[in-house]
C-alpha cells in the first residue's frame, strides 16, 4: 500500500497536478492583493457627460424654482441609484441625505477638492462636481453621486466568511488543475499500457482515439502506433516467409536426397551416376536461387529498411534492363520490343527498380511462347491528383484464371497450369517486385489483356 502511494506521488501526473495547482493558487493569491489594494483607491477623470448634464439640470432647476437644501436632498431623479452631496463653501460642511453608503465619499470630499468639474471612479459609484450655486442665500457645491446598477460582485465576496473566501479559489483551482494534468497524463499512460502489451507479445495493441488529438501528444500515439503497424508487419512478414520457406524447401531436399541417393547406388554404372550428379546440380542451384531470392523478399519486406535514393533515369534504366534480358529471351525466339520510352528522371533506388522490373521481364519471357513478343511502354499521367509514370508490360502467353490475379504477388505462389513447378521457378519474382515498387510508393497491378496474356502495370509516383 505504501509503495503504491509513493509510486502515486511520483507520477507524471501528479507533479503535472501539483505544480499547475501551485501556480494557479499562487495567481488567485496575487491577484486578490492586488484586486484589494485597487479598491481602496479612486480614479479621477474628465467629467462624465451624463452626470455634468444632469447636474446643469438640477443647477437650472434650483434657480428657477428657488428649491431650498432640504427639498434638494429630497429630490431623487428618475434613476434611483443617484444621490447629492452638499458642500457649503464658507464653513466647509457636508450635507446629505444621512445614506450610509455617503459617508465613505464624503471623507475623501472632505481632504480632496477640485477647481473644476471632475467625475471621481470609485469600485462601486461615480461622484461628479463640484457644480457651484446659490442655495438658501448661500454658495454651495453641489456633487452628483451616481451608484452602480446592480449588486457589486466583489461585495457579496467580502462578506462571505474568511475559511469560504480561501476554500472556493482552493477547490476551484484544484479542479481544474486536476483536469488538466488528466489531459496532459492520460494517452502517456495509454502508451505505457500500449508499450506494455506489444512487449508482452500483443502485437495488436494500439492506442484508441490516437488521431482525435491534435497536441504533441496526439503526434507521439500516432507515431506509436505506426511503429506498432510496422513492427506488427514485420514480425507477421516474417512468420509467414519462414513457414512458406520451410514448405518450399522440402520438394528440392527431397529430389536432392534422392538423386545422391541414386548416384550413390549407380557408382558402377558411370553414365547413370552422371544423369543423377547432374539432377543434384540443378537442385543445388535452385535451392541457391530461393534462399537469394527469400533473402531479398525479406530484406524488402523489412519497413524499417532504407533505401539508397538518388536521380535515376527512367528510359536509360529500362533501356539497359531490355537489352539484357534480351539474352534469355532469345533462347526461345522472343522479341522484347520498347514502345513510347519518354525521358524522364524521378528520385528512386537504380538496385531496387531493376530487381522488379527484371523479375517482371522474366516472369514474361518466362510464360510467352516461343517466336512471340513481349511489349515494354509508358504512360505518363499528369492532374491535379497526381503527377506519376506508368510501364506495362505485357507478354502473349495464356494468361492466369481471374480468380487468380490477386494472388500473383504472393510468396511462392504459382498457377497450377500455366505456371507451374516445371518453369524452373522460385515463386518469389512478382513478391519481389511488388515489394521494390511499393518500396518507392508505387503500385503493381496484373490483369488479362483481351487478346491473350497478362499485362503487369507499375505506376510510380514522380514527386
Amino acid at each position: 500500500m505504501i509503495t503504491k502511494i509513493r509510486r502515486s506521488f511520483s507520477s507524471i501526473g501528479f507533479k503535472i497536478f501539483l505544480w499547475f495547482w501551485l501556480f494557479a493558487l499562487s495567481s488567485i493569491i496575487a491577484t486578490r492583493f492586488i484586486s484589494a489594494q485597487l479598491a481602496e483607491n479612486s480614479i479621477i477623470l474628465p467629467a462624465h457627460p451624463n452626470d455634468q448634464k444632469k447636474l446643469n439640470r438640477l443647477a437650472n432647476r434650483i434657480e428657477s424654482k428657488n428649491i431650498t437644501a432640504s427639498e434638494l436632498l429630497q429630490y431623487r431623479p428618475k434613476i434611483s441609484h443617484d444621490a447629492i452631496i452638499i458642500k457649503d463653501i464658507e464653513s466647509g460642511e457636508f450635507t446629505t441625505d444621512n445614506n450610509p453608503f455617503l459617508n465613505n465619499l464624503v471623507s475623501y470630499l472632505e481632504i480632496n477638492s477640485f477647481p473644476a468639474i471632475t467625475s471621481i471612479q470609485f469600485p462601486r459609484s461615480r461622484i461628479t462636481g463640484p457644480k457651484n450655486i446659490t442655495l438658501d442665500n448661500k454658495p454651495v457645491a453641489l456633487y452628483l453621486v451616481v451608484k452602480g446598477k446592480s449588486r457589486h460582485f466583489n461585495s457579496f465576496i467580502m462578506q462571505l466568511p474568511n475559511w469560504l473566501k480561501l476554500a472556493i479559489p482552493i477547490a476551484v483551482s484544484s479542479l481544474l488543475a486536476w483536469l488538466l494534468a488528466r489531459t496532459l497524463s492520460k494517452p502517456i499512460l495509454a502508451i505505457r499500457r500500449a508499450a506494455t502489451d506489444i512487449g508482452n507479445g500483443q502485437l495488436d495493441a494500439r492506442i484508441k482515439n490516437a488521431d482525435k488529438r491534435k497536441d504533441e501528444l496526439g503526434s507521439l500515439a500516432t507515431s506509436f502506433n505506426t511503429m506498432a503497424d510496422k513492427l506488427s508487419l514485420n514480425l507477421t512478414a516474417n512468420q509467414r516467409l519462414l513457414a512458406d520457406v520451410s514448405h518450399e524447401l522440402r520438394s528440392p531436399m527431397t529430389r536432392l536426397q534422392l538423386a545422391v541417393g541414386l548416384a550413390q547406388q549407380s557408382i558402377n554404372k558411370p553414365e547413370l551416376q552422371k544423369k543423377h550428379l547432374a539432377r543434384c546440380e540443378l537442385e543445388v542451384t535452385r535451392l541457391n536461387e530461393m534462399i537469394s531470392d527469400v533473402l531479398s523478399l525479406s530484406r524488402l519486406e523489412n519497413t524499417f529498411q532504407k533505401i539508397n535514393l538518388q536521380t535515376v533515369h527512367l528510359d536509360e534504366l529500362l533501356t539497359d534492363i531490355c537489352q539484357d534480358c534480351q539474352y534469355i529471351a532469345d533462347e526461345k525466339h522472343i522479341l522484347i520490343t520498347m514502345n513510347n520510352f519518354l525521358s524522364l528522371d524521378l528520385l528512386a533506388d537504380q538496385n531496387l527498380l531493376s530487381s522488379a522490373f527484371s523479375n517482371v521481364i522474366i516472369n514474361a519471357i518466362k510464360y510467352s511462347p516461343k517466336n512471340s513478343e513481349v511489349i515494354i511502354s509508358m504512360h505518363r499521367l499528369i492532374n491535379k491528383q497526381q503527377n506519376s509514370i506508368s510501364i506495362i508490360i505485357s507478354d502473349n502467353g495464356t494468361g492466369v484464371p481471374q480468380s487468380t490475379i490477386e494472388k500473383l504477388f504472393q510468396p511462392f505462389y504459382r498457377v497450377d497450369e500455366a505456371r507451374d513447378r516445371n518453369s524452373g521457378g522460385t515463386g518469389l519474382g512478382l513478391a519481389i517486385a511488388q515489394q521494390a515498387v511499393l518500396a518507392h510508393n508505387g503500385k503493381i497491378s496484373a490483369k488479362n489483356k483481351d487478346s491473350g496474356g497478362l499485362s503487369v502495370k507499375i505506376t510510380l509516383p514522380l514527386t
